[in-house]
């Protein structure tokens, strides 16, 4: 991908953003309105269970479902609480291709130096510099960035893999976090980088690592939603991007009846 390519790829944001993606049709989720017992563990959920990654309310059918075209391996900070992770998202969707593990459980690296750790810093290169032969499985790490630089830290394997990084990119992820507004979500982070493998390895990219944003751009558009409905709701103050919330003034006075 050239840098032109990989400079307008990290221009388009917020909702803009998703109606440009191939994503499929999230009706099925707005018509859930209460919780439900996950047939597994039996725990109270909405939408899916964070814990067994079961789909509830629906029929699995209902969910896109993604073949990732490398496997990818999420660890977890066990301090990063389950029903706020957001890399959830890519077990449910991508479920042949995805295992989620909570640090320091780890599965077994037999050639580590095969494997690619998203992970930024000097040494870490974008996919079009990495050749396709070279690697078999991804890594990425989900938790703060403080949580995420103890696991690299602490994880000596994950330091004999091979450094990836993305394009800096504007995050959309509603929750404060006390970096800037260019640290991703887990999701968003697992999205763009498969976006990239598409367009380094399969261009030219047909969208079709696009449902991976299934479940974030609902509880996105369910965020703004919430809030312009309700103008006198104050959105975190502490969030980095003062305008987040994408006000529309000519819905003033309108009632949004998916949520």
């Amino acid at each position: 991908m050239s840098q032109d390519n990989a400079k307008r790829s990290r221009e388009i944001n917020d909702s803009s953003f998703f109606d440009s993606l191939k994503i499929s049709n999230d009706q099925v989720l707005k018509e859930i309105d209460k919780r439900q017992p996950c047939p597994t563990c039996n725990k109270s959920v909405k939408y899916f269970c964070y814990v067994c990654f079961n789909v509830i309310g629906m029929d699995r059918s209902d969910v896109p479902f993604v073949k990732l075209p490398v496997p990818l391996d999420i660890i977890k900070h066990p301090k990063e609480l389950d029903g706020k992770s957001t890399a959830v998202h890519a077990r449910i969707i991508a479920e042949q291709d995805v295992n989620l593990y909570t640090w320091p459980e780890l599965p077994k690296y037999e050639k580590p130096e095969r494997t690619l750790l998203l992970f930024p810093g000097p040494d870490a290169k974008q996919l079009y510099d990495i050749p396709r032969d070279t690697f078999d499985k991804i890594v990425v790490i989900d938790g703060t960035w403080i949580q995420a630089n103890q696991i690299a830290r602490e994880t000596k394997v994950l330091q004999n893999m091979q450094k990836v990084t993305i394009a800096p990119r504007k995050t959309t992820f509603w929750r404060f976090q006390m970096v800037d507004d260019k640290h991703l979500a887990t999701i968003e982070a697992i999205y763009y980088l498969y976006k990239e493998y598409g367009e380094s390895y399969e261009a030219p990219y047909d969208g079709k690592y696009d449902n991976l944003l299934f479940y974030y751009k609902f509880f996105y558009n369910l965020i703004q939603n919430a809030y312009q409905k309700n103008k006198k709701a104050k959105f975190n103050w502490r969030h980095q991007q003062k305008d987040y919330i994408k006000y529309d003034e000519s819905t003033k006075g309108k009632v949004d009846s998916s949520i």
